[in-house]
């Protein structure tokens, strides 16, 4: 049987640039790849609030959500795991970040284009590719 999981990630949007962390060289899934910030929805919890709680853990911003603006459903762990990830765009509210070094070792602010350079995990390789403009 095969284990489905929902994830909300973010698309922090600020002063025209966007919020891409480096997954931890120790993570046990995609080590080094670049990312935004989100995770596993939890029993009992909304994806509002997963999405906060978050990136709260993982950058000690505060953000605004906003809209949907891609689904991906990740099919790499199949038979065992199946994740469907759900990205919102979202502002920067405020906060300084300080990253979790369990979940990642660095961050960039870039613009939507520039993000396409760097090696991404594949929902956001796909969300760059079939998304021009996060602004849709």
């Amino acid at each position: 049987m095969t284990d489905i999981f929902v994830a909300g990630h973010a698309l922090i949007e600020h002063e025209g640039k966007y919020l891409i962390t480096l997954r931890s060289k120790n993570s046990d899934y995609k080590p080094l790849f670049w990312d935004l910030p989100g995770g596993i929805v939890k029993a009992g919890e909304s994806i509002y609030e997963t999405i906060e709680r978050e990136v709260k853990e993982e950058t000690n911003l505060d953000i605004e959500i906003e809209k949907v603006i891609y689904v991906y459903s990740n099919n790499d762990q199949l038979p065992v795991r199946q994740t469907f990830q759900i990205v919102y765009s979202c502002k920067y509210i405020g906060g300084i970040i300080q990253l979790n070094p369990n979940e990642h070792d660095s961050y960039v602010w870039f613009n939507y284009s520039e993000i396409s350079k760097l090696k991404t995990i594949d929902f956001l390789t796909n969300l760059l590719r079939e998304v021009k403009t996060p602004k849709n």
